[in-house]
């Protein structure tokens, strides 16, 4: 006899259990879906159906497992059964019908031994359960769990807790008790390590930090497994507890399978903006046969630029640019990193490192940067899941590049400033970070938490020419709401102040400069998801030459190019530069016609950075198919120069999430409410006359009219369309 297939399955009369925990517990499930959900009812084709048929065995069989559940979970009378209907299609419904009946309930909780071991902050944190709820085994299982765990923590390495409940059947009523076993104390009696062939067993024993005499628990022991292989000598390593011998004296024994010593690693790769690229990475994980961990790492890139620049798929990187033919963004890029760390024999839970670098980035058109420098670190283990480190780094940098760098990035334009800012810069801060990460699982966590947190501080005294504190921290917290439902929240906040460095500190007008790579920015995909990349805070917009051709007069005037924007005449000929108004609905009207025909399309908003920052954000995650998750989020965030007095703003959103090989991969859309901003305008093009007494540098110049921002503009559907910020990632927000 055939089969029948089930078409549905559902759970009725169910209070105090959710239907997905029901249905976990049964083998029994209906057919669905294999790619799209719920339309494969509608567009009936057979490789889009997962077809499941009903076994009536398996159903009775898991008639038992639904009351074994209710029994564990406290309704030890609750009844199940079974009502099958035939659809006229020849499938099967299957409805489950609960009467849960009453709980047995907790009469009495009687700790033992654990009463006078435990604070009363610990039973109110780890005992959840109360006289009077049902009698739960499953939380009571978890109950002992979070007790021994606890106590393992305080050197009792063997202690088991057993919960034993006895019910009253008249009441019903449970006397619930909690077992102690093996209660005493557990120390280390000896290290035994196996498997080394180039290594001291010696150095193995140090390193996995625990010696003879200390406190023993699993805790411990999993702690020293971690540490080998955080060293980086092992392919494989193992800890555990060599049987037999007296109890609480555990001796641990430590089976290894080296790595080679020594590694070499070179890689390649072209894209069409760096070219050819190498990279080069050396590592000695036994250096000088003392533990030190020796890396080297050597990065080039640019190669053949001068003869691939324009060809084929390679980008012109030099087009529209004010050196527009000049080699020395064409020039060979490099990075070298020279690192070694060394943890301490005496305690494994101490690790120190020092480092040389030195490097020379471009952009083309825009900078080219040179420098190197060296740093010192200590790193110390407070507790087995959070390092602090303390490190102290001075490096010199040398920046060659176009004045609209320095006048975008720095906001500083006039040329004094800008012989500072291009001259040979000292920064030495030293920073103090710390660190952990407790979530259930790093590609897509559902429980835990995570947080960071470091302070930076550069002064006369630390050997900076630029002076500054800064704080940062950031944390996400994980909630699991069901099986299919998480959710996360996640915030973020930092200051900087900048101050005197050295005599001779880098100051602007009487206040110190802070590098924009010591700022604070916000926007992204990781960060306030209504806003472009760093397009959230202070900004400035900037003319690009592309759009602009000379006229005869020089650049007295702006004249559109006609191939490029059809001819548009942003600022009247007869109109000085200096009084451009890049504003069209504020420009005035001359023979019959507006004076500026600007477009926001017409320019690009550059990020300037503050020196104050929050952000906050909450999102819910709900896994509805396969390897499908669906998000709504609400991110809020303010970037300016104080915390007060910066308007938060709001975005909204939703995203979608495939879980790939690789990691999720994520698609989010937000929503921007801000409406127009104004903001100051630079270009590049060059006044023809120096007598006009422009604010800003021979190459640039900032037009005394603000413009009033916003290139979501728009009604109806189509505005609300053009306020959404599109991203798309690999890896969650957050």
């Amino acid at each position: 006899m055939e089969q029948p297939v089930v078409g549905e399955l559902k759970i009725s009369g169910n209070k105090n259990i959710g239907d997905t925990e029901l249905k976990a517990a049964m083998a029994t499930v209906a057919s669905s879906c294999r790619l799209i959900p719920k339309y494969c009812k509608v567009i009936r084709f057979g490789f889009l159906r997962h077809t499941r048929v009903l076994d009536r065995a398996e159903l009775d069989r898991d008639m038992l497992r639904l009351r074994v559940l209710y029994w564990k979970r406290g309704w030890r009378a609750a009844q199940v059964t079974p009502v099958i209907e035939k659809a006229a299609n020849g499938e099967v419904a299957i409805e489950i019908r609960v009467n849960e009946g009453p709980p047995t309930l907790v009469g009495t909780l009687d700790l033992g031994a654990l009463d006078s071991l435990l604070s009363a902050d610990d039973k109110r944190r780890l005992i959840a359960v109360r006289v009077g709820e049902p009698l739960d085994l499953i939380r009571l299982d978890s109950i002992a769990e979070r007790i021994a765990t606890q106590l393992d923590s305080r050197g009792y390495g063997d202690v088991t807790l057993n919960p034993v409940a006895v019910v009253d059947t008249n009441s019903p009523r449970a006397a619930v008790t909690l077992e102690v076993n093996k209660l005493y104390q557990t120390v280390i009696d000896s290290v035994r390590v196996e498997g080394t062939e180039r290594y001291d067993p010696r150095l193995v024993a140090n390193t996995m930090g625990v010696k003879k005499g200390v406190r023993y628990s699993r805790e411990r022991l999993i702690e020293s497994q971690r540490a080998l292989y955080a060293a980086g000598f092992f392919r494989r390593a193992v800890v555990r507890v060599d049987s037999g011998g007296i109890d609480s004296l555990k001796r641990l024994v430590a089976i290894v399978e080296e790595l080679p010593p020594r590694s070499f690693r070179v890689t390649g790769g072209v894209s069409t903006v760096d070219f050819v690229q190498f990279d080069a990475r050396f590592v000695n994980a036994n250096f000088r046969n003392n533990a030190s961990r020796l890396s080297l790492q050597a990065t080039i890139g640019n190669l053949l630029a001068p003869q691939l620049v324009g060809r084929g798929p390679f980008q012109n990187v030099l087009k529209n640019t004010q050196d527009n033919g000049s080699p020395q963004y064409l020039e060979p890029t490099l990075q070298l990193n020279a690192d070694l760390r060394r943890r301490w024999l005496s305690d494994y839970r101490n690790q120190t490192g020092i480092s040389l670098f030195g490097f020379r980035r471009s952009s083309p058109g825009v900078f080219v940067e040179t420098g190197g420098g060296a740093a010192a670190s200590f790193t110390r283990n407070v507790t087995p899941y959070v390092p602090v480190t303390l490190q102290y780094r001075m490096e010199l940098t040398n920046t060659s590049a176009a004045d609209t760098y320095f006048c975008v990035n720095f906001g500083v334009c006039d040329q004094t400033s800008l012989d500072v800012l291009q001259s040979t810069q000292r920064l030495a801060p030293i920073a103090l970070s710390a660190n952990t990460d407790r979530r259930d699982d790093p590609i897509g966590p559902t429980r835990g938490y995570s947080w960071r947190s470091e302070l930076e501080y550069a002064a006369a005294w630390t050997g900076s020419q630029f002076g500054y504190a800064r704080f940062e921290v950031e944390g996400a917290k994980y909630f699991h709401g069901s099986d299919k439902l998480t959710i996360a929240v996640h915030g973020r906040a930092g200051i900087v102040r900048g101050f005197g460095g050295t005599s001779s500190a880098r100051t602007l007008n009487g206040a110190a400069v802070i590098l924009p790579r010591k700022r604070f920015y916000a926007g992204g995909a990781r960060s306030v998801r209504g806003y472009g990349e760093n397009q959230l805070g202070p900004r400035v917009l900037v003319i690009p030459r592309s759009i602009f051709q000379p006229t005869q007069a020089g650049f007295d005037s702006l004249l559109a190019n006609p191939g490029l924007r059809d001819g548009r005449l942003p600022c009247d000929p007869s109109v000085a530069l200096r009084d451009c108004q890049t504003d069209t609905l504020t420009a005035p009207v001359v023979n019959g016609r507006r004076t500026s025909q600007f477009e926001d399309g017409d320019f690009i908003a550059k990020p300037l950075g503050g020196e104050a920052l929050v952000e906050a954000s909450i999102e819910a995650r709900y896994h509805f198919w396969g390897p499908l998750t669906a998000a709504l989020f609400l991110d809020a965030g303010s970037v300016g120069a104080e915390f007060r007095g910066t308007a938060t703003v709001f975005t909204p959103g939703i995203g979608i999430r495939y879980l790939s090989p690789v990691g999720p991969i994520r698609v989010d859309l937000g929503y921007n409410p801000r409406s127009r901003e104004q903001l100051s305008v630079i270009t590049e093009l060059q006044p023809r006359d120096a007598s006009w007494g422009a604010p800003r540098t021979s190459g640039l110049y900032e037009i005394a009219s603000t413009r009033a921002f916003n290139p979501a503009t728009g009604t109806g559907f189509g505005g609300i369309f053009n306020r959404l910020t599109l991203h798309l990632s690999i890896g969650e927000a957050f």
